[in-house]
């Protein structure tokens, strides 16, 4: 029942703000649109002006915080929607009515076990916050440290679960209808904002993250995490260190105790490429209502809250990223598509040379505008639009990566609109590539996999025999050979194990058995094993 009246509040919100309208209007659905035609206030209404991007942010704010989510988390995929619509949905706030006071003591009292006069020595009924998910109240512990309690609020998931259900029936319906709503991939992005918020229901989660995130920047003076207190924590409430500090937003605080505007635009943009490259854990939400600037020695740092949506990426994906940012600004189109197809971003068949046709058309320009007018977000989104039509694969991980340098962009201009990001981020890029490199990197990846190169060396003395009873005109071996080899490529690669690994497998055999004399190996056998690790080594 319920699911019926939430479809019908729908239906009638599509009728009430004239989507059917835009649609009448719209030549990419073909004959369907004129099926509205026969609803018959559209016949004395059709040519009523409509506002379409702001209609659509006011559904999401009458349909409420699930739908308000989502339309933020679609505001930064500039990729799949006009700009127009995009700019308006960014306006979506987390405007929650908060629930009562009293029913979070009920939800506090029950998932600690304990009255929350045994625990604080003061509790805010009425909370400082109010979000989609959960809201915040203020507290003191009877050891006088002032607190937030968050608290999920009661029955969201069984909101959630009916949301998302029809969230992909209206997703399933437009993407049939025409192939612009086909492009725009609705299906994935409901798919992708039902793993986000569902981890956002779970506070031991976020809580792990504010603590990994806190380690990642223990000799760091630039920033703070808010430490958490893990005696009161459930999946349901997270007592948290209280900080006090300025919203980034409020630059007129800001100004006013003089702290740089230039600053702030340089290190947020440092903190967002540490996060990504150094630490591999970033945080995915950095709108400015998670930030805060508070006055530390000289300076200042900012102080991150609120780790619900957390991102990272692989090696093999931070690797790439960052030699197509390098390639992109030498304006080596060539390498840019290159690296598309080696990580298998698109298709292997994929023509090169037409994807570096097309990423030059649609990007040289860009790098023609004044260094302040570049935008990294928008190279990644233009590179990411080009390469769908080569039928790029949807990368969730990157997804949430450019949403956040979205932010982290539009806060660092905001601050300095002269801001050079490639500047700043350049020496951060370029450093962490020249770290992938060289005989320490390669020793300390060879040392955390030495128990894999344990497990495998026993092995390889039998290869060695099986490969040279090929020669006693044994055929058969040798297929049995390869196999054992596939079968030692798949645990290599389960365990991320790459192309330069190999060669430290080879000379662990020469330093290990070799002189043992466990082997008569000839040079013919020494060309083929190498052979084979090579052909192991190229990317699947």
């Amino acid at each position: 029942m319920n699911n019926i009246s939430r479809a019908l509040k729908i239906i009638y919100l599509f009728f009430k703000y004239d989507i059917d309208k835009s649609l009448m209007r719209s030549n990419k659905i073909g004959y369907k649109k004129y099926l509205f035609l026969l609803l018959p206030w559209n016949l004395l209404t059709f040519k009523k002006s409509i506002n379409l991007p702001q209609n659509i942010r006011l559904i999401c704010e009458d349909l409420g915080p699930i739908f308000v989510k989502l339309g933020q988390m679609i505001s930064t995929r500039k990729d799949l929607l006009n700009d127009d619509i995009a700019n308006e949905l960014a306006k979506l706030q987390d405007n929650v009515t908060p629930f009562d006071g009293e029913t979070a003591k009920k939800i506090i009292e029950r998932e600690l076990g304990q009255s929350t006069k045994d625990i604080f020595s003061s509790f805010e009924t009425k909370p400082m916050a109010s979000a989609s998910i959960a809201q915040v109240h203020p507290a003191k512990l009877k050891t006088g440290e002032d607190v937030i309690v968050k608290v999920v609020r009661p029955d969201i998931k069984k909101k959630i679960i009916q949301d998302i259900s029809l969230m992909k029936k209206i997703a399933s319906y437009l993407d049939g209808l025409s192939n612009d709503f086909k492009r725009m991939h609705l299906i994935d992005i409901v798919n992708d904002y039902e793993m986000v918020i569902y981890d956002e229901l779970n506070l031991i989660k976020e809580a792990a993250s504010a603590k990994q995130i806190k380690k990642n920047f223990t000799n760091t003076d630039f920033i703070y995490i808010p430490t958490v207190h893990c005696t009161y924590l459930t999946s349901q409430v997270m007592v948290m260190e209280r900080i006090y500090g300025i919203p980034i937003a409020n630059k007129e605080t800001l100004a006013e105790q003089g702290i740089s505007f230039k600053e702030i635009a340089e290190k947020s943009v440092e903190l967002f490429f540490v996060q990504v490259f150094e630490h591999n854990f970033f945080h995915a939400d950095m709108h400015p209502g998670n930030i805060f600037i508070q006055k530390y020695n000289d300076s200042f740092r900012f102080v991150l809250v609120d780790f619900g949506i957390m991102g990272s990426l692989s090696e093999f994906d931070k690797k790439y990223l960052a030699e197509n940012f390098i390639a992109f600004f030498k304006r080596d189109y060539a390498s840019v598509a290159r690296l598309h197809v080696e990580c298998e971003w698109v298709p292997k068949d994929t023509n090169i040379p037409s994807l570096e046709s097309a990423i030059r058309e649609n990007c040289e320009c860009m790098l023609d505008k004044p260094i302040k007018d570049i935008s990294l977000s928008d190279i990644i989104v233009s590179l990411f639009d080009t390469a769908r039509r080569f039928k790029l694969e949807v990368q969730p991980q990157l997804i949430l990566m450019q949403k956040t340098l979205l932010y982290t962009e539009g806060l660092g201009r905001e601050f300095n609109p002269e801001l050079d990001l490639w500047k700043t981020s350049r020496p951060i890029l370029e450093k962490w590539m020249k770290e992938q490199k060289g005989p320490k990197v390669i020793a300390k990846k060879i040392f955390n996999n030495l128990d894999d190169y344990m497990e495998i060396l026993p092995e390889i003395p039998s290869f060695f025999r099986r490969i040279s009873n090929h020669y006693s005109g044994n055929s058969s071996d040798l297929t049995k050979n390869f196999e054992q080899l596939k079968i030692i490529e798949k645990r290599l690669h389960s365990n991320k194990i790459r192309n330069h690994y190999y060669f430290s497998i080879i000379l662990l055999v020469i330093t290990f058995i070799a002189p043992l004399g466990a082997l008569n190996i000839y040079k013919s056998e020494v060309l083929i094993l190498l052979a084979s690790l090579m052909y192991m080594s190229k990317p699947k």
